[in-house]
């Protein structure tokens, strides 16, 4: 027995917050959310959409970023409601070094989503805060992100702490007198 067993989830979880800097309290206590399904292949252009993304992923993947545009441009056009699709093209513009054309497809994703629990939400935030914290934007970065860590983002939670100083020194110097150190040092 280790002594633990009368702690609570929430408290299990601030002690794993502690060891672990990345970690969130969400990252255990999870409250039992879930993602919704935004992206149901109901009709037959749905369908046919997430056959043209798949293969325009392939096709990114494989270094032909021109041909995997077009693709992913007539799966858009034929399935504009479809969240997921906004998400790919935005990765794929990234790649081709056009944030711009990138954030409108992501800002799509979040009119689309506004309001709901869902992956394709999460993924563009998360690829938002990417391109805001590239541009210098942390502020920005740090909102997009949050929101992300709420919808249950792993990648966004350690986004959040990464851009908050304070919470990364308080762990760095919990950590060094958990682990008995008697000289302290502050890496800033």
């Amino acid at each position: 027995m280790s002594g633990l067993e009368h702690l609570s989830e929430r408290d299990r979880a601030v002690l794993r917050s502690i060891f672990d800097p990345t970690a969130t309290i969400g990252d255990v206590a999870d409250d039992g959310d879930q993602f919704v399904d935004d992206d149901e292949d109901s009709t037959e252009a749905d369908k046919e959409a997430a056959v043209l993304f798949r293969e325009g992923v392939r096709l990114a993947e494989g270094g032909d970023l021109e041909n995997a545009l077009q693709t992913m441009n007539r799966g858009v056009e034929m399935a504009p409601q479809r969240a997921g699709g906004y998400n790919d093209r935005a990765q794929l513009l990234r790649l081709m070094k056009r944030d711009d054309d990138a954030m409108k497809d992501l800002d799509r994703v979040l009119d689309l989503t506004k309001g709901k629990r869902t992956k394709s939400r999460a993924l563009a935030l998360c690829q938002r805060g990417v391109v805001l914290r590239a541009r210098g934007s942390d502020d920005d970065a740090r909102a997009a992100f949050t929101e992300a860590a709420k919808l249950g983002s792993g990648f966004a939670k350690k986004q959040v702490v990464e851009l908050n100083p304070y919470a990364a020194l308080c762990n760095q110097m919990l950590s060094q007198v958990l682990r008995g150190e008697k000289d302290i040092q502050i890496q800033l």
